[in-house]
Formats: structure tokens, C-alpha cells, sequence
């Protein structure tokens, strides 16, 4: 069996980049796009952020705005949870101190953090395939009646 996926490594961590569905109760499913955050250490969490397709495209073109321009851009996601409100903020992000620079994809949900931090050539990799899931993943599946 083959999966489209594209895996960024760094030194500790990672992010993983994949189609996925969202399923509801009564209204079938729906396409999405998965990037799951990861740490390189035995028995560490990982943090999944879904997103809808146009999300998946809004996110492809931030890469590229901040590739070109430096800065920073963030995606916010916030949902009920079983203790309330819970906030997920994936950010994108290209730095320079000194006379380095680089660019990182990092998540944040509560206090637990991961940043992957990756060269140019990925970094425009992950924003091409997340441009190209926009369309892939842009379906739905209709309940049976």
C-alpha cells in the first residue's frame, strides 16, 4: 500500500505532512490535510494539526510569503475540549541572527511545543505538497440516504 506523505526531519523532531478525513456522524467524510509534529525520542507525544483544504492552500501561500519576505505567519485552530477551550497555533516562520538564517514549522497546544526547523529547499518542499493536498483533499463523501 502507498500513502503520499512528505517527512521533515531535524535533529530532535519532525513533522510528518499527509492526506486525511474528517468523519461525522450523519454527514459522511470530508477531506483534510494531517501535519503531525513529532519529537525523535522514544515514547514522546506527537501533536496533530488537520486542516481543511483551503487552509491547507492559505498555509502553502504563507510559506511562500514568508520565504520571500522573512517573518512570520500563524494558522489558529480552537475547539472544545473535555477540560474547555483548546488552542493550537501552527506557525511558519524564516529567522536570521547572527549571520544565520533558516526557517522553521512549529506547533504549540498549551505548553508543549515542537519546531522543526528545515533549510529553504524543504521548507518550499512542505508548501508545494500542502498546495497540492489543497486540491487532492478537496472532496466529500455523501451519506447514504
Amino acid at each position: 500500500m502507498r500513502k503520499q506523505q512528505c517527512v521533515i526531519y531535524s535533529r530532535n523532531t519532525g513533522v510528518a505532512i499527509f492526506p486525511g478525513e474528517k468523519r461525522s456522524e450523519g454527514k459522511g467524510a470530508e477531506g483534510r490535510a494531517v501535519l503531525r509534529f513529532f519529537r525523535l525520542e522514544e515514547g514522546a507525544a506527537s501533536l496533530r494539526f488537520m486542516v481543511e483544504p483551503w487552509e491547507c492552500f492559505d498555509l502553502a501561500r504563507k510559506i511562500g510569503d514568508v520565504h520571500d519576505n522573512g517573518g512570520r505567519e500563524t494558522l489558529t485552530h480552537r475547539f472544545e475540549g473535555t477540560d474547555g477551550e483548546v488552542v493550537t497555533t501552527l506557525t511558519v516562520e524564516k529567522w536570521e541572527r547572527n549571520g544565520k538564517s533558516g526557517c522553521a514549522i512549529s506547533v504549540q497546544r498549551e505548553k508543549e511545543t515542537i519546531n522543526v526547523p528545515v533549510d529553504a529547499g524543504r521548507f518550499l518542499f512542505a508548501g508545494e505538497f500542502l498546495r497540492f493536498l489543497s486540491t487532492a483533499q478537496c472532496w466529500a463523501e455523501l451519506p447514504e440516504k
